[in-house]
């Protein structure tokens, strides 16, 4: 975790003191950021910029899109919040006053200058590039930020950030086809840049009229003994006409003018005149600075080493023990000597800072040097982060803990509230893809990527049992029952592997506590829910798993036996078109009219709809009957959060005897959210925000449900987040109360034609209830029949499938309802129409479904009319032309020809609209 712990040079001892949180911004967030753990290791540009300055120790770095400045004295983080993509670059005005971070993404990219101080955004610059910066930097007086676009069509700019104006001062393209990944101003002229890619170095001038100019010489093989080896990063050197590259291969490119330039080559114009070797063979400079008089560079071999400008070497750190060094900044100037004494000849080296590929960021003394031992010579550890992408993370069930563990394979256990790293284990040979904890606390699970399962105690990692690798099928969820009697595990081949805590003896002699039941193959897709469910009234558990193929699984585990295999009690198909995302188990009593001690699942789906199903009530196996024809489980469908994509990964929050609960969940991408139970469709009743550049991997609530701890994997980053469920509840009282947060979703609102409109269908529909031709005296019940519903939905532009008309009236049925009120029937609509409308891509693979010619995308009409009238659910005859005649006005011949645009413009009338 980031700060977690410090070890002084030579001491060997870790700070494990409690880290506190200071906020940047008005604090009231149903979710509000509190601690950060880890940093983008992957930063090739690096984001590690010193901050020390008036008597603060700080440095900044940043975890996937957040900015900290962590000041190692008093470990306390401030949070930069509001890049949505991952911070690629960062640099500091030399007086520390001014921050500038930037941003590369898909969109929303941007670039912010910040008081380094209070850690408030002063200038924000948006879409400064296509699909944002790979470097940047920023002149020592702070006037001016140079930063060059992602690839691959690079723009070079130069901002005068303190003018209020959109448009860069300078901009000019980067006409190389060698991507320019790092960019230096020159220290003492901020009129000359210098950029480099792998293989070409491009120097700049600013001139006033003509803007920037530029000149890029040749690098020929023929002009040195060595090759050349890839390029890392450039630096100028201060007064003088040079500058240096460095590359991957342990040398530094000197670059000057000279007196007989190339042809068409200014006499300003530099060129390689010399190869230097500055490390060993084959270890890459990744990071070339200068400062004060020194030229400074650092290596994937672990190595800093300082040199003058004449490049004698003067100072050297070989054993700071960090692993690979990606970044490296400088903090104070070299501490004085307690008695005062410096001869004026002695190297004043200053005091720095490193960042590893291991994961480790140092504080180096400079006096280190003039140590003797190994131990003595090692830098103190700043922040302890992750050497590789994060597999999983599961919180403690009853203590300030969670447990992490890495695609490397490597487990930690910490404590979040100190952010000390507890325990720290390897698995050997082993790449984790899953894991959970049992209630209890006691054994961990791992679920691995050659479909082994590994469960381990809490206490001090120790292996228990390591199960047998019947088949080689990567798992992708694990879970314990809550009783701690049953393990489960679902995999990529969509099967689902039980195990019972059975004592028994190996093959090879070894006695262990967990019997392998078996496994069984229960979905034809992905599995997206697996989770054990307590029927606390029959005193049974229960165990469920959720596939993308739209089946809900219930497997009989009382019945289920090593010898035997696993036995299935019922397969349920859940879904027609939509596909399930996630799978929750709400606590009995949580939805109100629901029998206080049933449980109910609530299935996530791609159409950003919540089904409540009852889990109790699953019969049969497969039933064979139409969709439509079979018994409905559903109790009812919502309306859920809509912030991007629908939620994957669902949890309920402990129950803290307030009388009110809540869950968490993650979408795929960025999203993390709160949600208040009970579920109603509410859109004030839920939230998200960005929680990661990127893709959410993983998602774990802490034992009291104060906090909730999310990782996005592949940022390296694992975020501790604060629950303050009154911001939620103040903002589900804002939108309002009853039927008002759903009259803001009809299309116009409550005061708009559409609604005006919902009325008069509604009356009509009363109307039509008495009889359209009848003479006896009119009743405006304000009712309608169950059964007008339906064809209210359709005449309001939502054309529910049989399917979903069997749930509605199975939702409304369940209820004693007989009639719907009109405020009944806005929650209806607003919960079971689709949140987006028909694009042309669903018409286009609806087409493809139905046998359309590949290359041209035609289907004749008598080919669609034969497969709408036996595929799906058939329509007869009659249906069918009473459709085509609404449609068109007319019958179809036959002989017709459509493509998905034809037909959504001259069946559908799309195109009309």
């Amino acid at each position: 975790g980031a700060a977690c712990g410090a070890v002084r040079a030579g001491a060997g001892a870790a700070r494990l003191a409690g880290g506190v949180w200071e906020g940047t911004m008005a604090d009231r967030n149903a979710l509000n950021l509190r601690w950060t753990f880890g940093f983008n290791r992957e930063s090739d540009a690096g984001t590690l910029v010193d901050l020390t300055v008036d008597g603060r120790q700080a440095v900044f770095y940043s975890v996937g899109h957040t900015g900290v400045i962590f000041d190692y004295e008093l470990r306390r983080q401030k949070l930069l919040q509001g890049h949505t993509n991952t911070i690629t670059c960062a640099a500091a005005s030399d007086d520390k006053k001014w921050l500038v971070t930037g941003d590369a993404g898909e969109r929303d990219t941007m670039v912010v200058v910040w008081n380094a101080k209070s850690a408030v955004p002063v200038r924000t610059l948006f879409e400064a590039h296509p699909g944002g910066i790979i470097s940047l930097d920023i002149t020592p007086d702070a006037m001016y930020v140079a930063t060059v676009g992602v690839g691959p069509n690079q723009d070079l700019s130069i901002w005068e950030w303190t003018v209020q104006r959109d448009e860069p001062m300078y901009t000019a393209p980067i006409t190389s086809k060698d991507v320019q990944h790092c960019v230096r101003f020159k220290r003492d002229d901020h009129t000359e840049i210098i950029t480099n890619g792998t293989a070409r170095t491009i120097f700049w001038n600013i001139e006033d009229e003509a803007g920037l100019k530029f000149y890029s010489p040749a690098i020929s093989t023929k002009e040195f003994i060595t090759p050349v080896g890839h390029f890392t990063q450039s630096v100028f050197i201060p007064n003088s006409t040079q500058a240096v590259t460095a590359t991957e291969d342990g040398d530094v490119l000197l670059w000057d003018q000279v007196l007989l330039p190339a042809l068409h080559a200014r006499p300003t114009d530099r060129c390689g005149v010399k190869l230097l070797r500055l490390h060993d063979e084959g270890c890459c400079i990744s990071v070339i600075q200068v400062f004060d008089n020194f030229l400074v560079t650092a290596a994937t071999d672990g190595h800093v080493r300082f040199y003058d400008f004449k490049f004698r070497l003067l100072a050297w750190y070989e054993d700071l023990d960090v692993g690979p060094i990606m970044s490296l900044t400088f903090t104070s100037p070299r501490s004085v000597p307690k008695d005062g004494t410096m001869l004026d000849s002695e190297v004043r080296v200053p005091n720095f800072i490193v960042a590893s590929k291991s994961g480790k960021i140092a504080l180096v003394n400079a006096a280190v040097f003039e140590l003797f031992t190994k131990e003595e010579r090692r830098g103190e550890l700043l922040v302890q982060a992750f050497e590789s992408t994060i597999a999983a993370i599961t919180a403690h069930p009853s203590a300030s803990q969670f447990y992490v563990v890495t695609q490397s394979g490597v487990l930690r256990h910490v404590d979040y509230e100190s952010q000390a790293w507890l325990r720290t284990k390897t698995l050997d040979k082993r790449t984790p893809t899953c894991m959970c904890i049992n209630p209890n606390g006691q054994e961990l699970i791992i679920g691995c990527q050659d479909g082994a399962l590994l469960i381990l105690s809490t206490s001090d990692l120790d292996l228990i049992q390591k199960s047998a690798q019947v088949y080689e099928a990567a798992a992708t969820a694990v879970k314990f029952s809550p009783d701690g009697m049953y393990v489960a595990m679902a995999d990529c081949q969509n099967c689902v592997g039980i195990y019972r805590r059975e004592r028994n003896v190996l093959e090879s002699g070894k006695e262990v506590p967990w019997l392998y039941l078996g496994r069984y193959r229960s979905h034809h897709a992905a599995i997206v829910g697996l989770t054990f469910i307590s029927d606390d009234d029959s005193g049974v558990i229960r165990l469920v798993s959720l596939g993308h193929d739209r089946v809900l699984v219930e497997y009989d585990l009382a019945n289920s036996f090593a010898a035997t295999g696993i036995v299935v009690r019922s397969a349920v198909t859940i879904e027609q078109t939509s596909i399930p995302c996630g799978l929750l188990v709400l606590p009995p009593g949580t939805q109100p009219g629901e029998d206080p001690k049933r449980t109910l699942l609530v299935s996530s789906n791609d159409e950003f709809k919540f089904k409540l199903l009852d889990v109790l009530g699953l019969t049969g196996v497969h039933d064979e009957r139409p969709l439509p024809s079979q018994e409905s489980h559903c109790v009812q469908t919502l309306l859920g959060p809509t912030y991007g994509a629908p939620p994957s990964n669902l949890q309920v929050l402990p129950d803290v005897g307030s009388g009110k609960r809540y869950a968490v969940y993650n979408t795929p991408e960025k999203v993390v959210g709160l949600m208040k139970l009970p579920l109603d469709g509410n859109p004030n009743t839920a939230m998200g925000l960005i929680a990661h550049p990127g893709s959410v991997k993983g998602l774990c609530v802490s034992h009291d449900g104060r906090f909730v701890l999310t990782t996005g994997g592949w940022d390296y980053g694992i975020f501790l987040w604060e629950v303050d469920t009154s911001a939620l509840d103040a903002m589900a009282s804002l939108g309002g109360s009853g039927i008002a947060p759903f009259e803001a979703l009809i299309p116009g609102g409550k005061e708009g034609d559409f609604y005006d409109e919902m009325k008069d269908y509604f009356y009509l529909a009363q109307l039509r209830s008495q009889g359209e031709d009848t003479t006896d005296d009119r009743q405006v019940s304000g009712v309608i029949p169950l059964d007008e519903v339906p064809d209210m939905l359709r005449a309001l532009g939502y054309y529910p499938s049989n399917f979903d008309v069997r749930d509605l009236v199975h939702e409304m049925s369940r209820k004693g309802k007989e009639h719907v009120t009109f405020e009944e029937l806005v929650r209806l609509y607003v919960n079971y129409k689709p949140v987006a409308g028909v694009s042309q891509s669903q018409i286009e693979a609806a087409f493809e479904a139905l046998g359309a010619e590949p290359m041209t995308g035609i289907i004749t009409a008598s080919s669609l009319i034969s497969q709408l009238k036996r595929i799906g659910e058939p329509l007869s005859d009659a249906e069918l032309s009473k459709c085509i005649e609404a449609l068109t006005g007319g019958k179809l011949t036959g002989k017709e020809d459509f493509t998905a645009a034809s037909f959504a413009d001259k069946i559908l009338g799309f195109g009309a609209e």
